[in-house]
């Protein structure tokens, strides 16, 4: 919320003809979280950033949260993933007057996309048709990619010595053979669809317990996901995955994390005005831009900064694509949708 209190401030010196602030409230016990939203005119496009971070974890050579620069790039938490296109924008606005454009600095997608929901839910996107959705693109205009679908499934049990293993819940074999029957039906559906995104990419991530060699543990938490590829049906796809617990281990408390549908853009040729002859390409990872088809945007992904520099030490966007796509933010908001 303090950065989107700063956005605030930073959208108002542009006089907008409306600018929201809204809180959201979060699940599973995490913080508030919120965005900002800036009207101007009647706008044909919306521009939307998410301004929180992963954590920064361990490897960073200086202060992730100092940004510096070297060597034609900007180094920081977020750089790349995505606070440069926040700062694109911004610097757009410096030497042009937005027209019939709405701008949306939203919270939370790092961490479950419970805020763009919301933002949805209340209708906080200008009345745009169409959006652009910033992520690290390398300054290319993402059309579709897979969904997102993740999973735990829990088991639990008295525990004790492990010689009395044959007469007691053993929850973390449970959770192996659960593993192991999501992780056959991965297998199965590796030839699924088509190139580039074949396969349902399932993944089983982690497998918590407190055993140990000679304990029987008294709880085990499965972990799991799956990235069904564009046109495929999410829901479906977790009412297998319940199916199969359901047959292997019934004695499973189930819990969906969650349960996004894959993207695919109703009209990425529209948006030449904007992006001109910059190359049109699939993206291997979710975004929002997926909760705003669904509600009906014709949408786009597109952003400075490459992906293989998201989420890890020493993040950094190059200069050059700061250039490139504060041009091209520029346009957008120079009204030039049509």
């Amino acid at each position: 919320m303090a950065c989107v209190e700063f956005l605030r401030g930073a959208l108002a010196s542009h006089n907008p003809d409306e600018i929201i602030v809204e809180r959201v409230t979060r699940s599973r016990g995490k913080t508030e979280s919120g965005y900002v939203m800036a009207r101007w005119g009647d706008p044909k496009i919306l521009l939307n950033v998410h301004i929180d971070t992963v954590p920064s974890g361990e490897g960073w050579i200086s202060d992730p949260l100092h940004m510096k620069r070297g060597n034609g790039n900007v180094i920081g938490l977020g750089t790349s993933d995505i606070k440069g296109a926040a700062a694109c924008i911004l610097g757009a606005m410096e030497t042009l007057k937005p027209k019939d454009v709405a701008i949306l600095f939203s919270g939370d997608e790092e961490h479950g996309s419970e805020v763009m929901p919301a933002v949805i839910k209340r209708g906080h996107y200008g009345g745009a048709k169409s959006a652009i959705v910033c992520e690290p693109t390398c300054c290319e205009v993402g059309r579709r990619h897979r969904g997102m679908l993740a999973m735990n499934a829990l088991f639990t049990g008295k525990g004790g010595h492990s010689s009395l293993a044959d007469v007691t819940e053993r929850p973390l074999l449970q959770a192996a053979r659960l593993a192991a029957a999501w992780g056959d039906y991965g297998d199965v559906h590796r030839g699924f669809g088509n190139a580039p995104y074949k396969g349902l990419c399932l993944n089983i991530g982690d497998i918590e317990n407190d055993g140990s060699y000679n304990v029987i543990p008294t709880r085990s938490k499965l972990w799991a996901s799956m990235r069904p590829p564009p046109g495929d049906n999410v829901a479906a796809r977790r009412e297998d995955m319940l199916r199969i617990a359901r047959d292997v281990t019934p004695e499973a408390v189930m819990d969906t994390i969650v349960a996004f549908e894959p993207f695919d853009s109703q009209n990425p040729q529209s948006f030449k005005p904007v992006f001109e002859n910059t190359p049109i390409v699939d993206l291997p990872y979710w975004t929002e831009a997926a909760m705003l088809s669904e509600a009906g945007l014709n949408v786009v992904v597109y952003g400075p900064g490459d992906v293989e520099q998201a989420h890890k030490p020493n993040e950094y966007v190059s200069e050059a694509h700061l250039i490139t796509a504060t041009k091209a933010y520029g346009r957008a908001l120079s009204g030039l949708m049509p």
